[in-house]
């Protein structure tokens, strides 16, 4: 392999200089971000991709599924809801992409409007899933051949439903298989039943306990493509494309990348050195670079 001397090398040097210096220029002089989908506040939340705030952000600041609408209530105590349904907001964790949400049918119509309930069903076609995390109230009624309900269960007669037992218990099942298939069944044999997720360590000693149950919500988990923390991380914002149906990541300048923005800075650093090194592997390359020197 030929050597070449530092004389040799200078216009070499020169050549990639320059071309640097072209290619970053614009990043000497960071340009600002967009800042359309900025985090916006709605009451005590902070609402960033993948949710979006109605009235604040434009639809491709989150997931169409994700849209909030802050309340009007002027107490402040209602609550943002999520995509105009019943859903009520009250904490959201992007560390652990949950949300914990109580469904405002539940709190204002009482235990008996439980029974006419299901939360899975509603959330069919959502990114949103009911967390196995969360516990239960288990409604049961007209009971054959099945064990008779645990102790501290709490009579409920509701019209033209007959009597039915409600009790707390430690698991919910989302129906989707996430469970060991040791565990024995959510349901007793032989019985109308119903099951409204609550959170984790609830307990329902006497009616009393119900309303505060359901209006703490319970916890919802959402899986959406594209890892946002990193495109943050490269000084990016997260965004979804509609057209193409996918996670986008908007750098500064108005690019769009589909994961970060270093993919971006990658390009601008590669392209000189591909340059040089196709001026080197042509013949003669390194002498008509002296000759320019």
């Amino acid at each position: 392999m030929q050597s070449h001397g530092p004389a040799e090398l200078r216009p070499l040097l020169l050549l990639l200089m320059a071309l640097l210096g072209a290619t970053g220029g614009s990043r000497a002089q960071p340009q600002p971000l967009d800042e359309s989908c900025a985090p916006a506040a709605c009451g005590d939340l902070t609402i960033t991709y993948p949710f979006w705030l109605r009235g604040r952000h434009a639809p491709s600041c989150g997931f169409p599924a994700f849209e909030v609408t802050c309340s009007d209530d002027p107490t402040g105590a209602t609550p943002p809801s999520l995509s105009g349904s019943y859903l009520r907001l009250i904490d959201i964790r992007y560390g652990d992409r949950t949300v914990v949400a109580f469904h405002a049918s539940l709190v204002s119509g009482g235990a008996c409007r439980a029974m006419r309930f299901n939360v899975s069903t509603s959330l069919a076609l959502s990114p949103l899933a009911v967390s196995a995390a969360n516990w239960e109230l288990f409604f049961r009624a007209n009971c054959t051949g099945a064990p008779l309900p645990p102790a501290g269960a709490l009579p409920l007669d509701c019209p033209g439903a007959g009597a039915w037992s409600v009790y707390a218990g430690q698991r919910y099942d989302p129906g989707d298989g996430s469970l060991a298939p040791a565990a024995p069944p959510v349901e007793p044999a032989g019985c109308n039943f119903t099951v409204v997720p609550v959170m984790p360590g609830s307990e329902l000693r006497t009616w009393d306990d119900y309303a505060g149950i359901v209006g703490r919500g319970f916890l919802l988990e959402w899986t959406v493509p594209g890892d946002c923390a990193a495109c943050n991380g490269t000084g990016g914002r997260c965004l979804y494309e509609a057209g193409a149906n996918a996670f986008g990541c908007l750098c500064p300048g108005g690019r769009v990348q589909p994961a970060t923005c270093g993919e971006l800075l990658s390009v601008t650093l590669l392209l000189p050195l591909r340059i040089v090194h196709f001026v080197l592997t042509i013949p003669g390359g390194n002498n008509r670079l002296a000759k320019s020197a």
